[in-house]
């Protein structure tokens, strides 16, 4: 081997012992900048409000701020793709919904993967649903909308808060499973679909259980079922689906965050170990169960298999429904 060789290579291998080091001080002073939570939907909904509970606590324990980042539009493809293309360096998470895992299934030309594209870091909590209507509605229970429906196939119709969401493709699995055909009606969040509900413009919504609390106390709804095996602490008046004949329906709204592929897996443990302090707190689990919030705090290799199990669990219903988003 010529002299000038052998040079660059023990050069080479002197570099690279000098940068293992610098790497491993990089992941040990992680974070040493402020991180940045994009929420792919707009400012003021629960996944937004979810954040700010969180945030403080988690400023506190990560010892750097911590900012809540809304960015909707898109069917949630803003801010998610903005997090994909982000540096995979733990400084840039998604908290995310159901969506994230389920609008790829409605696409043609998915914009993201979300086992892929992402690491996941922590499954923080989900909330139960409820089926309502207008008071006016012939159906009381969740037995009689199925024999409604079945007497008039696809003559009734149902709201969700879009195409994706955990209100769509929830009562898609219920129709699936009933044997039933309602029409799907979707609107742009949870305010007009809920407007319309309180207007008898549409038959039922699946909605989560805080949206329905102040209109279901104020009796401008009335509430068919709850989506889930046992009732629901905040809705103790009102029976399960399960009762009323489909047990292992249980659907809900979950929250969980991620970051872009390739970040640093101690990186990961850190921010998990950071969410699972903030959901123990006293003070913010009181929070969170004023939101009918139940926490799960799980980590990144539970969250991968859970949203796996989530995507076989819908791509019938979705084939079945042909729902999509162009």
């Amino acid at each position: 081997m010529k002299p000038i060789h052998r040079t660059l290579i023990a050069a080479s291998a002197a570099l690279a012992l000098c940068a293992m080091p610098l790497a491993a001080h990089a992941q040990a002073d992680f974070p040493s900048k402020p991180i940045r939570i994009v929420v792919p939907f707009p400012a003021g909904g629960t996944l937004d409000t979810l954040g700010r509970i969180l945030a403080p606590k988690l400023q506190e324990t990560l010892g750097q701020p911590v900012v809540i980042d809304p960015r909707g539009g898109g069917a949630t493809a803003i801010g998610t793709t903005a997090v994909q293309k982000a540096a995979p360096d733990g400084y840039t998470l998604l908290f995310m919904a159901n969506s994230f895992v389920l609008v790829p299934m409605l696409m043609k030309t998915p914009p993201w993967d979300p086992i892929r594209d992402f690491v996941p870091v922590s499954l923080v909590a989900r909330v139960n649903q409820v089926l309502i209507a207008h008071p006016s509605f012939e159906a009381s229970t969740v037995n009689q909308l199925v024999a409604l429906a079945k007497a008039n196939p696809g003559k009734l119709n149902f709201a969700s808060f879009g195409n994706g969401t955990s209100s769509h493709l929830a009562v898609e699995l219920f129709k699936s499973l009933a044997g039933i055909d309602m029409q799907h009606v979707s609107y742009k969040g949870m305010a007009p679909a809920m407007q319309d509900i309180l207007g008898g413009q549409v038959k039922v919504l699946m909605s989560n259980i805080p949206d329905a609390i102040p209109q279901l106390k104020a009796g401008k709804v009335k509430a068919l079922g709850v989506a889930d095996d046992k009732r629901a602490v905040q809705l103790p008046e009102v029976p399960t689906f399960a009762e009323q004949g489909f047990p292992g329906y249980a659907v809900y709204s979950w929250y969980a965050i991620v970051a872009p592929a390739g970040t640093p897996d101690a990186a990961v443990r850190k921010l998990h170990a950071a969410f699972s302090t903030a959901v123990k707190d006293p003070a913010i689990l009181e929070r969170l169960n004023q939101q009918a919030m139940t926490v799960l705090n799980a980590p990144g290799e539970d969250l991968r298999r859970f949203m796996e199990s989530e995507q076989k669990r819908y791509a019938e219903p979705i084939r079945i429904s042909g729902a999509k988003i162009e």
